[in-house]
Order: structure tokens, then C-alpha cells, then sequence
């Protein structure tokens, strides 16, 4: 398992930790600038931090308190960057023989890279130059030149970015096979929410150099620690409400003014006293959509304010009537939006679960 503490106050603000498990793939989330890269370079050994520890089962990389710096270069990390970071003068098979370990030169060498180069399907390309490869081919080969080492820990820094998304779903497709066969932790940086709850075991949100949660990715999208953390996460729609005990386990979330408003279900778990005032969530998979009332609990009326079809998935904006300057987006598929007849204006209802209603304190000034 790699484990790592990193902290400091600067130049590059960190107060970071976290673990990853053999075979398990962790990604990284926050905006740019937010310390991912940093977090990477600290683990590689490119980086120096002021305090902190990073370990790697039984071998201990970094230990500040104790003196302990392993370089980079006696590191077992493989590392993938955005722009391949190819030598441009050199072959696929030399860019692949050059991080091998030290030793296997000559015939053996050679036969090593080219296997390397069979596993990413890039046989027959091994004399080209980077220039002479399409994106994607420059990716497998960064991803095979970094399988090289036979690295302890594979990085994989904004891997998948430059390519585009026909080349990136076969990118993916490539590392669910790699992460079955090498079995080691991977950590990814990346933007692309999308790509991390694909691919993910674990997502960390990171912000201003600091981790503000992790945990597995429908946790955090279903139950984000606090409004900023829903906001990273990609939850647009944080609603305000007050929260009333309604019996044992089962709460009352009053949405809207006191007068118009509307109670919903939802559960209690005895966090919260009566009357207090809440921030809240609830992610896309738990909101149906209906042309009629709903039988059952949460069904909100809502008119549909504009929608937009992205090929697959449509897009739409409801306004609330319990709660007019309330909006709600969810994602629906194009086929379900087209039986629906949906144009800007039509009445509609959502129903919400009530266990996919997430509670979150409000922040005291």
C-alpha cells in the first residue's frame, strides 16, 4: 500500500494525506492549481516538501523527521504525463529501452521493450518517431516506457487529456486491462469527473493544497462532506432548507419560505437538532422524472425552463414551483427526453428519494 503525509506552507501550500491500496486506482480531483500535480511529484521524489512521510509498503521513500530522502531516480515509479514527454529523436523502442533497468541492454533489452510495446498494440510501430504516431500511440508508448521499471506505483498525470474522446475510451479500456495485470496502486490527477467515477476505486478532492474528502466515487457525489466539496464534485444544485425531527430515524426537510414551502422525507441520524437550518443535496440517480403526479413520498412540481440534447444524454433545467428561485439539472437519456415530448414551458414533477437526500451543516460565520 502507498501511504503519504505531506506538509507545508509553502511555496506550493500542502496539508495532504492519503493511502492507496495495491491494484487500487485513486484519482486525484480539484481545480487547476488546486496541489494534484504537486501530490505527484511528491511521491515520484521530484518534488521537495518541508514535512512528511511517503511509503510504499515496507520501504519508506520520504520520512522529513527522520533525514530519510530516497531520489527520484531509486524510486520504482512509473509515470505518465499529459504531453507524453517522448524524446523526439528517439524510436518507440529506444524511448521504452532508455527506462529500463539497469542491466538489460543488448538483445534481452530490446526484447523486453518490444514486448512492452505488444501489450499497448503498438507492434510494428517500434522504428517510428513520436512525430510519426498519432496521439494515442504516443500515450501507450508513455505507458509503456513507464511499465519499463516494473514501477511499484504507477502516476498518471492528466494521462488522457490530449487525445480525443474516441481515442481516450480505448485509452481507458487499456488501463482497466493494465491495472488486472500489473496489480500495483495507480494514482491519477484529472479534471474530468466523468473519467474518475469511470475509473476509479477512490476519488480525493483536493483543493488549495489540501484534501477535503475521499472515499469511493458515488460516495462523494451521494453524500459530499459540505457545500464546497458537492460544488468540486460537479453538484450544481445546493439547496437550502430547515430540518425537523419527524419520529425515530425519519426527519422532515422543509424546502421553500415557511407558508409556500414543502416537506420532504428524509432520514435522521440524530446529527441534527429540530429547526436547524441545512444545506443540501441530492444527486441525478435519485430524482425521477414524471409527466403526472407521482404516487409516493417527494414528488415536486416543477416547469421545464430550457433542455439541450448532447448526443446520448439530454440536459434540463426545472424550476421549482415550492421554490421559484430554485433551479434543478439532471441528465436524462435522449431516447427517455424524446418519450417525454419535453419543450420549454411543460409542467413537470420529480420525485426524490428520500435516502439520496444528503444533509449537510451550514457553515457558522
Amino acid at each position: 500500500m502507498l501511504k503519504l503525509e505531506l506538509q507545508q506552507a509553502g511555496p506550493i501550500a500542502l496539508n495532504v494525506r492519503l493511502h492507496c491500496a495495491q491494484g487500487e486506482l485513486l484519482a486525484l480531483v480539484g481545480p487547476s492549481g488546486s496541489g494534484k500535480t504537486s501530490v505527484l511529484r511528491a511521491i515520484a521524489g521530484l518534488l521537495d516538501v518541508a514535512q512528511g512521510r511517503v511509503e510504499l509498503g515496507d520501504q519508506v521513500w520520504l520520512d522529513t523527521a527522520r533525514g530519510v530522502k530516497v531520489p527520484a531516480e531509486r524510486r520504482p515509479v512509473g509515470m505518465v504525463f499529459q504531453h507524453y514527454a517522448l524524446f523526439p529523436h528517439l524510436s518507440a523502442l529506444d524511448n521504452v529501452r532508455l527506462a529500463l533497468p539497469r542491466g538489460a541492454d543488448g538483445r534481452n533489452g530490446k526484447d523486453a521493450a518490444h514486448r512492452l510495446l505488444q501489450d499497448m498494440q503498438l507492434d510494428g510501430l517500434a522504428a517510428r518517431r513520436p512525430h510519426q504516431l498519432s496521439g494515442g500511440q504516443r500515450q501507450r508508448v508513455a505507458l509503456a516506457r513507464a511499465l519499463a521499471r516494473s514501477p511499484g506505483v504507477l502516476l498518471l498525470d492528466e494521462a488522457f487529456a490530449a487525445v480525443d474522446q474516441p481515442t481516450r475510451q480505448a485509452l481507458y479500456d487499456e488501463l482497466i486491462k493494465l491495472r488486472e495485470r500489473v496489480g500495483v496502486p495507480i494514482v491519477m490527477v484529472t479534471h474530468d469527473l466523468r473519467e474518475a467515477r469511470l475509473l476509479a476505486d477512490r476519488m480525493c478532492i483536493i483543493e488549495g493544497g489540501q484534501t477535503l474528502q475521499d472515499g469511493p466515487p458515488e460516495q462523494l457525489m451521494s453524500r459530499p462532506r459540505n457545500a464546497r466539496v458537492a460544488a468540486l464534485v460537479g453538484l450544481r444544485d445546493i439547496h437550502a432548507g430547515v430540518f425537523h425531527k419527524a419520529g425515530p430515524g425519519h426527519a422532515r426537510l422543509r424546502w421553500g419560505d415557511d407558508q409556500a414551502g414543502l416537506d420532504l422525507h428524509t432520514a435522521d441520524k440524530g446529527r441534527l437538532d429540530d429547526g436547524t437550518p441545512v444545506r443540501w443535496v441530492i444527486a441525478g440517480e435519485h430524482v425521477q422524472v414524471h409527466l403526472r403526479p407521482p404516487e409516493g413520498p417527494n414528488a415536486v412540481a416543477c416547469t421545464l425552463e430550457r433542455s439541450r440534447s448532447l448526443g446520448e444524454i439530454t440536459t434540463i433545467e426545472c424550476r421549482l414551483q415550492v421554490a421559484p428561485h430554485a433551479l434543478m439539472h439532471l441528465e436524462l437519456t435522449t431516447r427517455y427526453a424524446r418519450q417525454l415530448a419535453l419543450v420549454p414551458g411543460s409542467p413537470l414533477f420529480l420525485q426524490l428519494a428520500p435516502q439520496g437526500i444528503h444533509i449537510m451543516p451550514v457553515k457558522k460565520p
